[in-house]
């Protein structure tokens, strides 16, 4: 039996803002018909893809944050866009494994983790 991985859930209690939120860190979101219960970041044609549910809908996610990973070409350039956005984001850092990443936090309290790609 072979299995493909296809999303990872997560719940918002205003997943519209949190939408909004990942727009305005250049995240890929996409929202079919308008209707945010259910949109992603990312895609199944990227191999898989977070999946954001409306929680006043179905319920708190079971896992109360996740850890959403994005990469970016440039850590520092990112670093510098994000932060004049007004964003509370950390300088880029390097991680054990010798790589630059980035992190802060979303809206809801989801980790985000820019790694340089």
């Amino acid at each position: 039996m072979a299995l493909n991985f296809q999303c990872v859930d997560i719940s918002s209690k205003d997943p519209k803002a949190l939408a909004d939120f990942y727009r305005s860190i250049g995240a890929s979101v996409f929202v079919e018909n308008d209707c945010y219960d259910g949109w992603n970041i990312g895609g199944p044609e990227k191999g898989g893809y977070v999946c954001c549910w409306d929680e006043n809908v179905w319920g708190k996610s079971t896992a109360d944050f996740a850890t959403i990973v994005l990469n970016t070409g440039d850590a520092q350039k990112t670093y510098k866009e994000l932060k004049a956005k007004g964003f509370a984001i950390d300088p880029p850092r390097t991680a054990d494994w010798g790589g630059q990443e980035l992190s802060f936090q979303d809206p809801d309290g989801n980790i985000i983790l820019i790694l340089k790609g």
